[in-house]
């Protein structure tokens, strides 16, 4: 890990790694979830065609079936018998007549019982085999069923419906039953019953085109969630039983809709389900197709697997270029390095054999001619130290002429209160105390009071100068005259006026308003005139270049003095500080400076 945070071949080596696997990684992800999302919305689509198609198919040939179990009443002879009852053996033929009719109306029917409840005589065609006997079976028919209706029993083990008594007679097969009830027309009088076994096998067949023995499962429900046919399903010797562990036949059977798919990750199935549901006068059920994961994205990780072998390939090739362009890079900055530690040592002489043409040559260059400065700068080192000595004198020598214009300004004004001239005696105080505030450099900053003192002899001046064309007002808030704020802020700007608003306004009396105030814990400072002002134009590009000042001034040119208040503010309060510039109407210029009370200058600059 040390050598990592150290080394900038393991930083590039690294970097160049993560922007390659990155990206092929995203992409194969992006791949495999869009392969997974087209490939389950095709299934979906396929599936609900074929299921729609499975159940027509269903509904015809149960149609077939239960067409035939009509023709009990479009035979008059069996009418006859319905009706007036069986007396003999020999009206028997006419009843094997008609139940081979209907055995034999579609493929797959097992067996087919009728009951004659006025003759207590029941009859069972089964292969060919023909039996008679006393009516023994009760049917599984709803009691609220309507009549002249037909009911549908889930598949069950077949039985002989105690016609046949021999136990080795019949050998049971899963079969599902159409019970017709048989009335008397045109009353609602049940003098019958005929029932029609048909073999699992036919919905095996009426499904066979969704049914794939190693991937998928076929489920027909009934609307009691009972089991009437599973292909596949594992679930073999439930059907016909209700299945409490089965909770996605719960969502399915009321889910409401007619067709649809339900996704199910549970730990004995994950994968989607897909369902419609069959419904007509004597049939409810419901066809569900379940398709696991593993069938279903079998493609998708195939085309995955693919792309990942490919992506290592590519991977293996780009580490190995990945190296060799890390140190093609990095030796040359190592052996930079040796050299840089030799001059540390105090080798300054030392030459840098490093002969390349490309950044890390110029890098090379650059740091030998920088070294060739350097000993020039140590042989001129001496008249330097000479030149500074030399310039401190002469500044320790310029610090007496202030205090010689302070005490001659002293010696002019009580001279012209000894020749009674009180004016001039007033506006060299003022000018006095404004050099003496000015050239006190043991003050930096100064409570708001003295600046705005210092501003008021500035202005005794230019009153002098202007008389009746200019008026000054001076509004300080209590609370804001005791607050410190670095000293000269208030006055360059009131110059400013003087210097550029002032002399080309137009004619009429000159108007300064300077105002200070406390506001939501900031002070306020607003230096207001009626000047000519700026044009909107130039307002906005002085306001966007104050935005970054220059300290020197050498860009904003007769700027300089806002520039000067405003990076003193900067240095002063940071960010915090600012000063705006705004346009009065109908003409003048109002700037206004903002100082956070909540934060130290002290701090600041620390």
């Amino acid at each position: 890990m040390r050598f990592f945070r150290n080394s900038i071949r393991y930083k590039l080596v690294a970097l160049l790694l993560i922007s390659t696997i990155l990206p092929i990684v995203l992409s194969i992800v992006i791949s495999y979830m869009y392969t997974k999302d087209s490939l389950k919305q095709q299934a979906i689509e396929q599936n609900t065609r074929l299921i729609t198609e499975a159940g027509m198919n269903i509904l015809n040939y149960l149609g077939t079936v239960v067409n035939s179990s009509l023709s009990v009443y479009s035979n008059a002879s069996i009418d006859s018998l319905l009706t007036g009852g069986v007396d003999d053996y020999q009206n028997d033929s006419y009843i094997l007549t008609i139940m081979q009719i209907v055995s034999r109306s579609a493929g797959d029917i097992y067996q087919v019982y009728l009951g004659l409840e006025g003759a207590n005589r029941a009859y069972l065609l089964h292969q060919n085999n023909f039996n008679r006997g006393p009516i023994l079976y009760k049917p599984p028919i709803p009691t609220t069923m309507s009549p002249y209706t037909l009911y549908t029993e889930p598949t069950h083990p077949s039985h002989d419906y105690g016609v046949v008594r021999s136990p080795l007679a019949l050998i049971p097969e899963k079969v599902f039953t159409v019970h017709r009830p048989i009335f008397r027309v045109p009353s609602n009088e049940q003098i019958g019953l005929l029932s029609i076994d048909i073999k699992q096998e036919a919905l095996s067949k009426l499904t066979a085109q969704l049914y794939d023995a190693d991937n998928k499962d076929i489920y027909i429900l009934d609307d009691a969630g009972v089991v009437v046919y599973g292909a596949n399903s594992g679930e073999g010797e439930g059907e016909g039983e209700e299945d409490p562990r089965a909770e996605w036949m719960t969502r399915v059977l009321d889910s409401g809709r007619d067709a649809g798919y339900l996704e199910w990750s549970q730990s004995d199935f994950s994968g989607i389900m897909v369902y419609s549901k069959l419904t007509n006068a004597y049939l409810n059920w419901t066809i569900v197709k379940r398709i696991p994961d593993s069938h279903l994205y079998k493609y998708a990780r195939r085309l995955t697997l693919i792309n990942s072998a490919v992506a290592s390939i590519c991977l293996l090739i780009a580490t190995a270029a990945i190296l060799i362009v890390s140190l093609r890079l990095t030796k040359p900055l190592k052996q930079l390095i040796s050299h840089i530690s030799k001059i540390q040592a105090g080798q300054l002489d030392a030459t840098i054999p490093i002969e390349r043409s490309d950044e890390i040559g110029i890098v090379a260059k650059r740091f030998q001619n920088m070294m060739d400065t350097i000993n020039d700068l140590f042989l001129r080192e001496y008249k330097l130290n000479l030149a500074n000595k030399t310039n401190q004198l002469k500044m320790l020598q310029a610090q007496i002429n202030p205090h010689f214009i302070n005490n001659a300004l002293q010696s002019i004004g009580h001279s012209a209160l000894e020749n009674q001239a009180p004016k001039v005696y007033t506006l060299i105080t003022s000018l006095g105390q404004m050099m003496h505030y000015s050239m006190n450099t043991q003050e930096t900053v100064v409570p708001l009071s003295r600046e705005i003192e210092h501003v008021h002899y500035y202005c005794e001046l230019q009153l002098e100068r202007f008389g009746e064309r200019l008026q000054v007002a001076v509004d300080i808030d209590r609370a804001a005259a005791s607050i410190h704020v670095p000293k000269m802020l208030v006055q360059p700007i009131v110059e400013n006026y003087f210097k550029h608003g002032f002399d080309g306004q137009p004619e009429g009396v000159g108007i300064l308003r300077i105002t200070a105030r406390v506001d939501e814990k900031r002070l306020i400072i607003r230096v207001e005139d009626n000047g000519k002002g700026m044009p909107e134009d130039g307002l906005r590009k002085l306001q966007q270049r104050l935005t970054n000042p220059d300290p020197s001034g050498e860009k904003l040119g007769e700027s300089i003095g806002l520039v000067n208040v405003l990076y003193r503010l900067r240095l002063y309060y940071g960010e915090a500080g600012g000063m705006t510039l705004r346009a009065v109407a109908p003409q003048g210029l109002r700037v206004k400076l903002s100082i956070p009370l909540n934060v130290t200058m002290e701090e600041e600059l620390t």
